[in-house]
């Protein structure tokens, strides 16, 4: 599986930055990129419950979400470094682990 970053307007330079950035989140963090999509899907799977106490995540799992998430802000941060402040997108998910 690899990362795959996706952003309107973005060059395949900048995204390689940014794939880049997110992988060092991952190391630093110490985890996999499977490991932390794995408490995004539990996370998203909480919401769509509308967050029933039996299908709350884990505390790994919520930490493995909030490194997910930091990954994809750090990803944003490094692809769109140079652009203009109001040319980057939002904290949104862009970061994509695929086959």
């Amino acid at each position: 599986m690899r990362l795959q970053l996706e952003i309107k307007g973005a060059s395949p330079e900048e995204k390689h930055r940014g794939i880049e950035a997110a992988k060092a989140v991952l190391a630093a963090a110490g985890i996999s990129a499977e490991e932390a999509t794995g408490g995004m899907f539990a996370l998203e799977n909480w919401d769509n419950s509308s967050f029933d106490d039996d299908e709350a995540p884990t505390e790994d799992e919520d930490v493995a979400a909030a490194i997910w998430m930091g990954a994809n802000k750090a990803a944003i941060m490094a692809c769109c470094a140079d652009w203009p402040s109001d040319a980057a997108p939002e904290n949104y998910q862009f970061l994509e682990l695929v086959d």
